[in-house]
């Protein structure tokens, strides 16, 4: 079993693939595939395992540099900004503080307020198309006769 490796920082990456750490996604993409060339082990037919074993570990490097590079930055507060709870960069994920009074529970409220609307639209119809059983009214599809 391997073990974990440690996460790479930007500026790593950055050096790792040769480009300056504003680089664009672009030239982030040439660099690697430039890079790749040489280092995957694939391309390395004659070489003895111990060279295919390092130029394997070399290609992850590259692809780790690349995902780190490519990925879009963590977001910075602004300065003087109150700590919230968010950490957009966490091992695990992401953790984001609790917010009162948000959840199921508001959505469980306006369903069940929207199934009522629409009983009572639907029972209102109803009753409005229901014949009137008044002595003398017409009945909806019979004829008056004189």
């Amino acid at each position: 079993m391997t073990a974990p490796r440690a996460a790479m920082s930007r500026a790593e990456a950055a050096e790792v693939l040769g480009v300056a750490l504003t680089a664009r996604a672009a030239e982030v993409q040439r660099a690697f595939l430039r890079l790749v060339r040489t280092a995957h082990p694939d391309a390395l037919p004659g070489a003895t395992e111990a060279e295919r074993r390092a130029a394997a570990e070399r290609f992850d490097r590259l692809v780790r540099a690349r995902a780190v590079l490519l990925a879009p930055p963590p977001p910075t507060p602004p300065p003087g900004a109150p700590d919230d709870g968010y950490r957009p960069m966490e091992p695990d994920g992401p953790l984001y503080r609790p917010v009162p009074g948000r959840g199921i529970g508001g959505s469980l409220v306006v369903l069940v307020l929207l199934a009522f609307l629409l009983v009572a639209l639907v029972s209102f119809d109803d009753a409005a198309r229901r014949p009137s059983f008044e002595p003398g009214a017409p009945t909806p599809g019979s004829s008056v006769t004189p």
